[in-house]
């Protein structure tokens, strides 16, 4: 059914893990990373009854969305038909967050994923989509394993957009942005290499079920930007896992690098394994200094920052892209874009309807009289 496809890779370098945790929307539905838990609220089943359909579901979607009108961009995906998959082996995934890419000499480089499904990429519409949900609602996951079992190789191509930081500012959008898209005329998608699935796993919990993401996995060469919502899914992803898993979830054989590992870290609950004799700190002398932190390589880069600091509002141009996206859409895209908001909205109660009618207008104002219509709706 339609929702948001997790789109993570777990590289094992050797210097650690790294961690790509994206989605196969590229864009974010806020700015504000102290209102990821609320948008994770509203996604999920009304509190009440627990269910995921109906009135009050639907008005709690809209409610939420309505009052965050930076979500405007990533409706556009999520009620086309990329918010319905056909296949895994036919999506495309997106880092969605800017990360930086720094050399030896401290140079550095804003950067953003693309994956690209070497089969091509294609979606389903919402009537197949139901069907399907009905009938046979693990499909896409076994079509892409019987898929790999049968031999056939599933391959995405990693891409990336590169951003010069000293450019951040002279752009007509805010690139560190996450509710934006870089414009690929602007920053072409420039190949990097191939993924390939070869191999299914042996063991599904505690090869995939076990397997844990975070965006604050990196390594050297590796930053973070200045990214509001990346800065927030830094510790967000980190405390999921703890819950979910135990805070010894980093110990597990699918989340452990592949080259040893020398730290302090003790105790807790599952622990595995435990560090010889009486200095369990950094530094230390009774234990011989050991184990010493790994040497830096090359110039660490520097920022500048100056003037105040303080809490405020994050702001930006909440329509211009989504409405870019709806004229850039054939005639049958937009027909099931807005086929597919009129199908849900129209559950909503009325003045959250009239909310997103104002939004809708905003973003385009054919978009907006064509929903307004088809929800019956007079403005």
């Amino acid at each position: 059914m339609r929702d948001i496809r997790g789109f993570s890779v777990k590289f094992y370098t050797d210097e650690g893990n790294y961690d790509i945790v994206g989605n196969h929307i590229p864009v974010f539905p806020l700015r504000d990373p102290i209102q990821f838990p609320d948008l994770v609220h509203a996604l999920k089943p009304d509190p009440v009854a627990n269910v995921r359909g109906g009135p009050i579901a639907a008005s709690r979607f809209w409610d939420f969305m309505s009052l965050r009108p930076e979500s405007m961009n990533f409706l556009t995906y999520l009620f086309a038909d990329n918010g319905t998959v056909k296949s895994y082996r036919t999506i495309q995934g997106y880092g969605v967050n800017t990360y930086k890419w720094v050399n030896i000499r401290g140079d550095e480089v804003y950067v953003k994923y693309h994956w690209e499904p070497c089969a091509g990429v294609a979606y389903i519409d919402s009537k197949t989509a139901v069907q399907l949900a009905g009938s046979d609602p693990d499909i896409a996951s076994r079509d892409l394993f019987d898929t790999i079992a049968a031999g056939h190789a599933v391959e995405y191509e990693m891409r990336v957009q590169i951003l010069k930081v000293e450019d951040e500012c002279n752009l007509q959008f805010d690139p560190l942005d996450s509710t934006n898209i870089w414009p690929e005329d602007i920053f072409p998608l420039m190949p990097v290499g191939i993924m390939v699935l070869n191999k299914n796993p042996d063991n599904f919990f505690v090869e995939v079920e076990q397997s844990a993401f975070s965006p604050a996995a990196i390594v050297p060469g590796i930053d973070f930007s200045n990214d509001k919502i990346l800065q927030g899914r830094i510790f967000a992803y980190g405390d999921t896992q703890r819950y979910r898993m135990g805070v010894n979830y980093l110990a597990l054989p699918t989340n452990m690098p592949r080259k040893p590992i020398a730290n302090k870290m003790q105790n807790g609950t599952m622990q595995t394994m435990y560090n010889e004799g009486v200095a369990n700190y950094l530094p230390n002398t009774l234990g011989g200094g050991m184990p010493q932190p790994a040497p830096e390589i090359g110039k660490r880069p520097e920022e500048f920052v100056t003037g105040n600091v303080a809490r405020s509002e994050i702001t930006g141009d909440d329509y211009y892209q989504a409405g870019c996206r709806y004229r850039m859409m054939s005639v049958l895209e937009k027909k099931h874009l807005v086929s597919n908001i009129v199908e849900n909205l129209s559950q909503a109660y009325e003045p959250i309807q009239r909310r997103m009618i104002e939004h809708f207008m905003q973003v385009d104002h054919e978009l907006g009289s064509r929903i307004a219509r088809g929800i019956n709706l007079n403005i």
